[in-house]
């Protein structure tokens, strides 16, 4: 991986992790000219993990340096000499360490080269080590460039990728160049499910698609649904999650949000405000195709979101707080909070909000008495993205002091799934720890930090039969430059699994791009097709009338205008 052409790791980010790392290194240190940087003192690799790349700072400088490995009972396993300051090894190379090693430690060693020879006089020392378990499976992420200003002007620039630990090679886009806002993902246990958010912008932010995974896994109108037409209400169904058996999706309706997009320089790492305020739980069930609200989960009172299944799919985990009463002037069925005065309270933390976390049976549907998990509730903090571990042995979910998603003070916490005293892991960066999934084999824990730079980089860390996370490892040529990684889960799959998603929904964006290139003819049949996606929302058909008449058919645009109308007087502003 070449400095000067990945952004993932620059020179200037390696200055960068003197700072980030520094709970790495001990006093000694400090007064250091020449040490590792990166991977962290004490890496704990997966078994079946690519050979990572060695970076080292040298203050006085250098024309070349000397690389050496020991491993158990093997001095200077490896020699090599290095004219960058980095080193990767071979595959080779990287499988002999492994094997020599024994899963203990390897301690790689880096000198000054001078006249040809290795200078002595200051040696930089870094131990790493192999974990006995592998991580055998790969993770697919979502990639979307900053700020989210941007990000959103520019929809087809957020892509879907998959990559594979194990292999040296980047990352494989599953999906990309698509118009409408992608958000959360998620697997059914054995990998052949996916459910997927997409929005349909003004249309539908209520968007959903469940599908099979085959190597071409297609989202059309055949397994797109809407949680907007299914409640009868405008709805984003946020944070929606797949069961483990692939039956039921856990969902919000109901629900409003707070969202506010922030510009400029200094804001770029954390450039939007966003978290519901309002919503309830409500489950879908793919066999009967009806979604219901889940008693014990459904309290308006309260706004509840963010859930996730037990592995055994008996229990719902979710995050809740204090709902914020609707103002008698506001539409009740509007999915924003429009109180700008509020809005820049909540951007100032100002006005507070903190989620405590859960548990409720989810009893086929009816549900039951929700309660509070002790230690991830009732802490004077904000509690939120629960994940289980597959043996339902664990649940690790985000603390903050307020709010919900992108938070620069978001800690990644551990305890028992009946509850007790939550543990900060021992994987923690400075800047931001989230967006967290199991490998299927309940080994490791992949999450995302930006440790590294403005941009959210993904990392593995090993989770031990008592709760302990080891030192962690980047994952390299995981991101496009300047795109920042987000919502990575792993699929149940082998390693070098790759599949393609399809995305054959028509849109409103789409007909109108083919109106502005002069290609009628083919307006006209993505018109027709978008029409036969059934349409039922007022803005459905005010978008259609809309196209109707720009391609010249005014008395038909009529109908539709009259239509849209007759559902929401609000359209008769628009016409």
């Amino acid at each position: 991986m070449k400095l000067k052409t990945i952004a993932i790791i620059s020179a200037s980010i390696m200055a960068l992790l003197i700072v980030i790392f520094v709970l790495s290194k001990d006093k000694t240190e400090e007064n250091k000219t020449l040490y590792f940087s990166f991977p962290m003192e004490g890496a704990l690799f997966p078994k079946d993990f690519t050979a990572p790349t060695f970076y080292w700072e040298d203050k006085k400088g250098a024309n070349s340096w000397e690389i050496t490995v020991n491993v158990l009972g093997k001095k200077e396993l490896i020699k090599k000499t290095s004219s960058d300051n980095q080193w990767k090894p071979s595959k080779e190379e990287w499988d002999l360490m492994k094997k020599k090693s024994q899963f203990r430690n390897i301690e790689l060693l880096v000198r000054r080269k001078q006249n040809d020879q290795p200078d002595n006089s200051e040696i930089g020392k870094l131990k790493i080590k192999i974990s006995t378990d592998e991580v055998a499976a790969p993770i697919v992420y979502r990639q979307i460039p900053l700020p989210f200003s941007y990000a959103e002007a520019n929809i087809d620039k957020t892509s879907y990728s998959i990559i594979d630990m194990t292999s040296p090679e980047p990352f494989y886009n599953v999906l990309g160049s698509f118009k409408v806002c992608g958000n959360c993902h998620s697997f059914s246990a054995d990998g052949n499910s996916i459910a997927l958010d997409f929005d349909a912008v003004s249309r539908d932010k209520g968007g959903y698609f469940i599908a099979n995974v085959i190597p071409e896994t297609q989202f059309n109108r055949n397994n797109y649904i809407s949680w907007s037409k299914m409640t009868n209400r405008n709805t984003f169904g946020l944070l929606s999650r797949i069961s483990w058996n692939g039956r039921y999706v856990a969902t919000t309706v109901k629900d409003r949000v707070v969202s506010k997009k922030v510009d400029g320089l200094q804001s770029l790492p954390y450039s939007q405000l966003f978290f519901p305020v309002n919503g309830v739980i409500a489950i879908y069930d793919t066999l009967t195709k009806e979604v219901k609200e889940l008693p014990g989960a459904n309290d308006p009172n309260f706004v509840q979101s963010n859930a996730v299944w037990t592995p055994d799919d008996k229990y719902i985990i979710f995050a809740r707080a204090k709902a914020l009463p609707f103002p008698k002037n506001e539409k009740t069925y509007d999915c924003f909070v429009r109180d700008e005065t509020l809005i820049n309270n909540y951007l100032q933390e100002k006005e507070e909000l903190k989620f405590d976390l859960y548990i409720v049976p989810f009893n086929d549907g009816k549900g039951g008495e929700a309660k509070p998990i002790k230690g991830a509730s009732g802490n004077g903090k904000s509690n939120y993205f629960p994940t289980v571990s597959p043996d339902g042995k664990w649940l690790v979910f985000c603390q903050a002091s307020n709010f919900m998603m992108l938070r620069p003070d978001s800690r990644l916490y551990i305890l028992p799934i009946e509850g007790g005293k939550a543990k900060k892991l021992e994987c923690n960066f400075q800047d931001m720890n989230s967006w967290h999934a199991w490998s299927p084999n309940g080994k490791w824990l992949v999450y995302v930090s930006k440790a590294l730079d403005i941009y959210t980089d993904m990392y593995l860390t090993h989770i031990d039969e008592k709760g302990n996370a080891s030192t962690p490892v980047l994952i390299e040529n995981a991101k496009r430059q300047n795109c920042a990684i987000n919502y990575p889960e792993f699929i149940n799959k082998k390693t070098d699994y790759q599949f393609t998603m399809n995305y054959s929904y028509v849109n409103i964006m789409d007909i109108e791009d083919a109106i502005s290139a002069g290609k009628r003819e083919e307006a006209e049949a993505m018109l027709e097709k978008y029409i036969s996606q059934k349409i039922e929302m007022p803005v459905e058909f005010h978008e259609v009338g809309r196209m109707k008449e720009l391609l010249g058919h005014k008395d038909e645009a009529k109908q539709y205008y009259q239509k849209a109308v007759e559902m929401d007087k609000e359209f008769s502003k628009k016409e």
